[in-house]
């Protein structure tokens, strides 16, 4: 081999180790912006995580207060049909007292 067909193999190869050298350049680069990503995605499911947690707990604390509500509504209809019974048993006494005739 002459000199200058050595020489012409060196600048090659320098020249691929150059390219070979930029390529890593660009490999390190992409893999610190995917672990960025990386990061952002894991806090991201963390806070999803927490907010799913919140809407369950938001979710049991309606549920026990709709069975509650609906025992309350229970105790006041029959509250209720309770007052209409003595209402209309004041009405009964009050019709009983005019002799079952109205003033008018």
């Amino acid at each position: 081999m002459t000199n200058e067909e050595i020489q012409r193999v060196m600048e090659f190869i320098i020249k691929q180790q150059e390219s070979f050298a930029e390529g890593m350049e660009r490999m390190r680069r992409s893999q610190e912006m995917a672990e960025e990503r990386i990061g952002q995605l894991e806090t991201a499911a963390v806070h999803l995580y927490n907010a799913a947690t919140d809407l369950n707990n938001t979710v049991n604390e309606l549920g026990r207060a709709q069975t509650d509500l609906t025992v309350k509504m229970t105790e006041l209809a029959e509250a209720q049909a309770h007052t209409d019974q003595r209402l209309n048993a004041i009405i009964d006494i009050i019709s009983q007292g005019r002799d079952g005739k109205s003033q008018g």
